[in-house]
């Protein structure tokens, strides 16, 4: 009997595996991380041969990222090498490198990439136990979170954005995708020990203003000024912050099935005339115009 061609293995995200050798550590890419967000680069969950207990996560660029030279995860290995024991509300970086060519499987066949696009691709190894908040509202059978379970995580979520910004960064990109709480859930945890688990978007603060920014952000969480094409810098990552919280508390945005980018920052400018927005503490109410 000839031989029985199966097909080519699809190289897609899903079918990424292999081996990362690395400190003696051998690194197993075991599957692919459902994620509810496009980011710059796909999540994998690893396994680590030396320490299995350990949740370690493999970031890989994707083919389509430009500019080369300055992926997201090039930025969050910048970030995390400057946090190294000096803050808990970052993950553990492990390792990073480029990925000189992927390997792909599926139904226990593996090949090599046959005509890799990029021989130089970004990527780290990072080490933490999380789950992202968005979560909380698709588990919550009302589709909100209490107030005061709300405003604890508020409270976490700036104390990481605090530990950002004293590092000299902003982070642009604050969503309920952004954060994540540690496993298992507490209050202790919820206050003092977020993490800032997706740092695609951080821009070095202060810096030279720009006559006029690209949009960088989400449409839902960032602030009137991102929209306006301005430089974004510790302010707009807590108008994100309020924006998050009142979501959380009331389950909805008043844009949140809006689509259109100047309808959207439209009714940000009104935002304080809500009834999301009236729910909030007469101190976060505060702050938001203050900002």
């Amino acid at each position: 009997m000839g031989d029985m061609l199966w097909g080519e293995i699809e190289e897609i995200p899903d079918n990424i595996c292999g081996v990362v050798d690395h400190d003696k550590h051998a690194y197993f890419i075991t599957t692919s991380e459902d994620d509810a967000v496009v980011r710059e680069y796909t999540v994998h969950s690893v396994y680590d041969d030396k320490a299995p207990d350990t949740k370690t996560h493999l970031l890989m660029t994707r083919t389509d990222a430009r500019p080369h030279k300055n992926t997201a995860v090039h930025r969050t290995i910048t970030v995390l090498q400057g946090t190294r024991g000096r803050s808990v509300h970052f993950p553990k970086l492990v390792a990073f490198g480029k990925a000189r060519k992927l390997i792909f499987g599926e139904n226990g066949d593996q090949e090599q990439e046959r005509d890799p696009e990029w021989t130089g691709r970004p990527c780290a190894i990072l080490q933490y136990d999380a789950t992202v908040i968005a979560a909380l509202l698709c588990l919550s059978p009302t589709g909100t979170v209490p107030l005061e379970i709300s405003l604890v995580i508020g409270l976490g979520c700036l104390r990481a954005l605090a530990s950002l910004h004293r590092l000299g960064y902003v982070h642009r990109l604050v969503s309920p995708y952004s954060f994540s709480f540690v496993n298992p859930i507490s209050y202790d945890t919820l206050e003092g020990r977020i993490l800032i688990t997706d740092l695609s978007a951080v821009l070095p603060f202060p810096c030279k203003p720009r006559p006029f920014v690209p949009f960088v952000g989400t449409l839902r969480y960032s602030s009137v000024r991102a929209h306006r094409g301005r430089e974004q810098g510790p302010s707009d990552d807590i108008i994100s912050l309020i924006y998050m919280i009142a979501e959380l508390v009331s389950g909805r945005l008043p844009w949140r099935s809006v689509f259109d980018d100047d309808r959207v920052c439209d009714l940000k400018c009104q935002f304080y005339m809500t009834k999301e927005f009236r729910r909030l503490p007469r101190e976060i109410r505060g702050l938001y115009r203050f900002c």
